[in-house]
């Protein structure tokens, strides 16, 4: 028998490692995760080194006048996917395929960086158990509960599947599910692999969120510092908004069945 564990509510993609992400309606889904997630790192061309929003947040960010990692989001541009665009807080839309975006995004930032594909950011997810990020209405309303004047919005956690739990099922519901497989839609089967530990970037500013530090004291407190759960994909498919979630024990046939990798995006001028 499999039990409905509840529905998917959000999808969400992360182009840039850092950067906030896009919103989907729909998903496809390989051994990797998103096709498209975290493809793309900042480098800091005068340190060599690809940053991030925690150890780069004394570099830059508003006591230096110029928007942190958090404020800016990235997308795959409407209509072509070999295009990327980042997006600044004031709407200003900088797109790969300008001739001068990398100037433009060194400029927005305040560093010489420059916005380059590294596949090494997924592949060290995939073999840690890491693909995808899942995430359950059911502990979002538990860590409220815990700390009410908190806004747990989901985008502090960065999940790449929000699922709306069904109402009987209440407290942190997908910690229950480690080291079992989940369905999610026609195609889409999950092994859920270990909880998800928090750090500094739940508390930091993004958007209309507010830089909270108890957001991350509550987590550590009240539930051993971890919110959510980190799965591989045992078989990949398209999963949408809507879809409903199932345990579901993995049958022989689907564990056997080749993944295959992310299809390689061209890249235009990204990196360039």
């Amino acid at each position: 028998m499999r039990a409905k564990l509840g529905r998917v509510r959000d999808l969400w993609r992360y182009a840039v490692m850092g950067l906030q992400g896009e919103r989907l309606q729909t998903a496809e889904i390989r051994e990797a995760g998103v096709i498209g997630d975290h493809r793309y790192v900042f480098h800091d061309s005068e340190a060599g080194r690809v940053i991030d929003p925690v150890t780069y947040a004394h570099r830059w960010g508003e006591t230096l006048a110029f928007p942190s990692m958090l404020d800016l989001r990235a997308r795959f541009a409407p209509g072509d996917s070999t295009l990327l665009d980042i997006i600044t807080p004031d709407g200003r839309v900088l797109s790969s395929g300008d001739p001068d975006f990398q100037t433009r995004v060194g400029e927005t930032v305040g560093l010489p960086v420059k916005l380059m594909e590294f596949p090494q950011v997924a592949e060290t997810r995939q073999r840690a158990g890491r693909a995808l990020h899942l995430i359950t209405t059911a502990s979002l309303d538990s860590m409220k509960n815990l700390y009410a004047e908190g806004d747990f919005d989901p985008r502090r956690f960065r999940p790449n599947i929000v699922v709306s739990s069904r109402p009987e099922r209440n407290g942190f519901a997908e910690e229950s599910w480690v080291g079992e497989t989940i369905r999610i839609g026609p195609e889409l089967v999950l092994r859920v692999e270990k909880t998800n530990t928090r750090c500094k970037v739940t508390t930091m500013k993004q958007d209309d969120l507010p830089y909270d530090g108890r957001i991350l004291e509550t987590i550590s407190q009240k539930n051993g510092n971890v919110l959510g759960v980190m799965c591989s994909v045992v078989k990949g498919g398209v999963v949408a908004v809507g879809d409903e979630l199932e345990s579901s024990p993995a049958e022989i046939d689907e564990l056997l069945k080749p993944l295959g990798t992310p299809r390689a995006l061209s890249q235009g001028n990204v990196g360039g």
